[in-house]
C-alpha cells in the first residue's frame, strides 16, 4: 500500500491537509520565458502550492517526424530556462517542477533539485521511464488517464519495488476537455481502497465545478491547466482557466475542505452562543453563598450556560460568588457542598 501521507518540502500531502493544488502550465507559455515567469506569478498569486511545465524533447518521443513532431516542437520547453524559473517560483513562495516524458528529462529534473516529479497519462504504461523516476526518490503524482487497474497496479508494483511510496494517484481521463459523464470522481474512491495513498484528481474538464466537486468527494491533490488568456494561440490554452478563474477554483477549494471538517457532531461555539435552545439565567442578582432558588433564575434562550434540562439540579444549590442578574448561569457558578 502507498504512504497516507508524504511531504513535499515542508508541505503534508494527505491526512487531512487542505489539497494540494498544482497549477498546470503545461506548454501554455507560448515559447517565452517572459510568458513562464508570468504564469508562476499568476499560480502563486492564486494560491496554488505548485506550478508545473511539461519537459520532453520532440525528437526523442517522435523520432520518424511528422506532423505530431511538429506540434510538439512547436511548443517544447528550453531546458536552459529551467534554473531561472524555479528560482523565479521559489521567490514567489510555490513549488516547481514538470512531467518528465524521457530519461533526459528526469536527470535534468534530478539535477534542478525540483520537489517532486509527474507520470503524465501517457507515459504510465512506460515501465523503464516510471522506475527512473521512482528512483529519483521524490514524490511522484501520477496519472491515470487511458489506464485501467492492471495498468495502475503495474505503475505502482514498479515503484514500490525500487521504494517509493510517496505517490498521489490521479483520477484522470485524457479527454480535452472533458465531458462531465467521463469524469467519474467515484474511481478516486476505487484506488483508495485498492492502493492507499492520497488520492487526486486532474482536471480536464471546463470550469471549476469539477474540482471543487472532487474536493468534496475527497480529493487530497488536484490539478488544473491554466493560462494567462484562452483566446492565445496553442493547443492547451482553449480549455484552461484564466488567472481569476484559478484564482477562484483555488479560494472555493480550501473552503470545502474546511467545510467537509473531520466528521465529529457536536455544538459549535457559535451555536451555543446564539443556538435556539433554552438555558437557564438569573433573573435577580444572588450574593456568594445566597440560595439559588426558582424565583432568583428563569429559563430563557440562548443556552449559554446551564441547560433548562438540568433545572432540578441547580435549583436550591448554593452561589459560588455574586452574580449579577441578566447572565447566564454557569456550573462554575454553582457550588453543590
Amino acid at each position: 500500500m502507498l504512504n497516507k501521507t508524504f511531504k513535499i518540502g515542508e508541505r503534508s500531502v494527505g491526512g487531512g491537509e487542505s489539497p494540494y493544488i498544482i497549477a498546470e502550465a503545461g506548454s501554455n507559455f507560448n515559447q517565452s520565458l517572459d510568458t513562464a515567469r508570468r504564469l508562476i506569478d499568476v499560480a502563486a498569486n492564486a494560491g496554488a502550492d505548485a506550478v508545473k511545465f511539461q519537459l520532453f524533447r520532440a525528437d526523442v518521443l517522435y523520432p520518424n517526424g511528422g506532423q505530431v513532431y511538429e506540434i510538439f516542437k512547436s511548443v517544447q520547453l528550453d531546458a536552459d530556462w529551467l534554473p531561472a524559473m524555479k528560482v523565479h517560483a521559489e521567490e514567489q513562495g510555490i513549488h516547481f517542477s514538470a512531467s518528465a516524458f524521457d530519461p533526459y528529462s528526469i536527470r535534468t529534473l534530478l539535477e534542478l533539485e525540483v520537489p517532486f516529479m509527474k507520470v503524465a497519462s501517457s507515459e504510465t504504461t512506460n515501465l523503464d521511464l516510471v522506475a527512473r523516476m521512482a528512483a529519483a526518490n521524490v514524490p511522484i503524482f501520477l496519472s491515470t488517464g487511458m489506464c485501467g487497474i492492471t495498468e495502475i497496479s503495474e505503475a505502482l508494483d514498479v515503484c514500490t519495488s525500487i521504494g517509493l511510496s510517496d505517490i498521489s494517484l490521479m483520477q484522470c481521463q485524457a479527454h480535452y476537455p472533458l465531458e462531465a459523464k467521463d469524469v467519474n470522481l467515484a474511481a478516486m474512491d476505487t484506488m483508495r481502497s485498492l492502493f492507499g495513498g492520497p488520492v487526486g484528481f486532474s482536471d480536464h474538464t471546463l470550469g471549476i465545478s469539477t474540482a471543487i466537486a472532487a474536493v468534496g468527494r475527497g480529493a487530497e491533490t488536484l490539478e488544473k491547466h491554466f493560462t494567462l488568456d484562452r483566446k492565445m494561440e496553442g493547443p492547451d490554452h482553449f480549455y484552461a482557466l484564466e488567472p481569476d478563474e484559478l484564482k477562484s477554483m483555488v479560494q472555493s477549494v480550501r473552503q470545502v475542505h474546511e467545510a467537509i471538517g473531520n466528521g465529529e457532531k457536536k455544538i459549535t461555539e457559535a451555536e451555543k452562543e446564539v443556538g435556539r435552545r433554552n438555558g437557564i439565567w438569573l433573573s435577580k442578582d444572588v450574593c456568594a453563598g445566597e440560595l439559588i432558588t426558582e424565583t432568583s433564575i428563569e429559563i430563557r434562550r440562548p443556552a449559554v450556560g446551564v441547560k433548562d434540562r438540568h433545572l432540578n439540579a441547580v435549583s436550591g444549590t448554593k452561589a459560588k460568588h455574586d452574580l449579577v442578574s441578566g447572565s447566564p448561569l454557569r456550573w462554575e457558578d454553582v457550588d453543590f457542598s
